[in-house]
């Protein structure tokens, strides 16, 4: 039987001893870091710089008086796009009567032989008349001129595609397909009625005015300053009830007053995103077509071509401004150290147990946090600086050592 030597167990017991003391130094080394900072998980996300000022809106816009002596009704309700020279409105005298009677005659014997068509099997037929169905449903108690308008327009156009598949598909169908024909013919015909109001340019409806239409010119808003269209808008702007407008609804300027502190961020020809406020936050781009300093601010002339058609009557709003905005990695400004000898920032991040300096790049960012990016390789030798990390996503970072 072999002996095992005393002297061989005690020198294995001191080398488990020792292994375990390096793991307990180990283990306390990494406490001692965890415990002696404060740590911070890089994130992903955006940072925006905004700035909420008063924006004045000028449009280009057209006016038409009404005959207050007589009744209108509306043709397009308010706020709906229409084409130029298309009937905004009419006025309800006896020519106006005899034309709803007449439609309404033709409409009735239209439907009336429609129902003696024998069945005719097209799958668009059904969808045309389930698109009906829907429309009569959803017309049931409304009770909204306009709305009443706009379905019955959709519910005369969808009978017209029907007629017109049946009268393809069935010879039956052939004489109402010639009454309807009838039918458009007599409606185009009434449209030139000296009681029609039509529209003078293309663009949205307005029923509101507010006498500013004339003052505030669109081709002008250049020659006429900040101030200068406050006061208009403050002091000139009252309704007026005699008439009906249209609105170009793609092209309007929005002047404002922007913050010096934002002089860095401001420059003509960029898109700057807009917000309305008191529109739910309702956002669009703006085109910076103008920009004067002056001594209490920045004048900034936006030209707007698109969501013109929330800002129709309106001539004052408050508006978010995005003068700047950037996505990326981003981390607590204070995580930011300087090198020494070199105009360049650096954070330090923990990798692999130890601490690592990475130079990274500013993208944007505020006093409390700023979006970072890594540099190149090619950057990185352009400034003499070499490491062979890159700050990624949820890497611990240092955010503050105790002294």
């Amino acid at each position: 039987m072999k002996k095992v030597s005393v002297e061989n167990n005690i020198n294995k017991y001191y080398v488990v001893i020792g292994s375990i003391c390096i793991v307990a130094v180990i283990i306390l080394l990494i406490f001692s870091i965890t415990e002696n900072t404060k740590q911070y998980l890089v994130q992903s996300g955006t940072l925006e710089h905004t700035e909420i000022t008063t924006g004045y809106i000028v449009k280009k816009e057209k006016t038409i008086s009404k005959d207050q002596s007589k009744v209108l009704v509306p043709v397009v309700s308010e706020g709906a796009r229409i084409s130029k020279n298309d009937i905004i409105a009419t006025y309800k005298g006896e020519e106006y009567k005899n034309y709803e009677e007449t439609l309404s005659q033709m409409d009735k014997d239209i439907l009336e032989r429609m129902q003696d068509l024998p069945i005719v099997y097209s799958s668009e037929v059904d969808a045309i008349e389930d698109a009906i169905y829907v429309l009569v449903k959803e017309s049931v108690g409304e009770t909204s001129y306009n709305k009443m308008q706009e379905y019955k327009q959709k519910i005369n156009t969808n009978v017209n595609k029907r007629a017109n598949i049946i009268g393809e598909l069935s010879p039956a169908g052939a004489e109402i397909k010639k009454l309807i024909e009838e039918r458009n013919e007599y409606e185009a015909e009434a449209k030139k009625s000296n009681d029609n109001i039509l529209a003078p340019i293309p663009g949205i409806v307005s029923y509101t005015t507010d006498g500013l239409e004339e003052k505030l010119n669109y081709e002008d808003t250049n020659g006429l300053d900040y101030n200068t269209i406050k006061k208009i808008v403050s002091e000139e702007s009252q309704v007026d009830n005699t008439k009906i407008k249209v609105v170009n609804n793609y092209e309007a300027y929005i002047v404002m007053k922007a913050s010096l502190d934002n002089v860095q961020y401001i420059e003509a020809g960029y898109n700057y995103r807009l917000r309305l406020i008191e529109q739910n936050n309702y956002e669009f781009l703006a085109s910076l077509e103008k920009v004067e300093q002056v001594k209490d601010g920045i004048e900034v002339y936006f030209k707007v071509t698109n969501g013109i058609e929330n800002i129709v009557n309106l001539r004052e709003a408050e508006i978010e401004v995005v003068w700047d905005y950037s996505q990326g990695l981003i981390v607590p400004t204070e995580t930011l150290n300087k090198y020494e000898d070199k105009d360049i920032y650096y954070i330090i991040a923990i990798k692999k147990a130890e601490y690592q300096k990475i130079p990274v790049a500013i993208k944007t960012g505020n006093e409390n946090y700023i979006v970072v990016k890594n540099y190149t390789n090619e950057e990185l030798d352009e400034v003499g600086l070499d490491c062979e990390y890159e700050l990624q996503l949820y890497d611990r970072i240092i955010l503050q050592s105790k002294k």
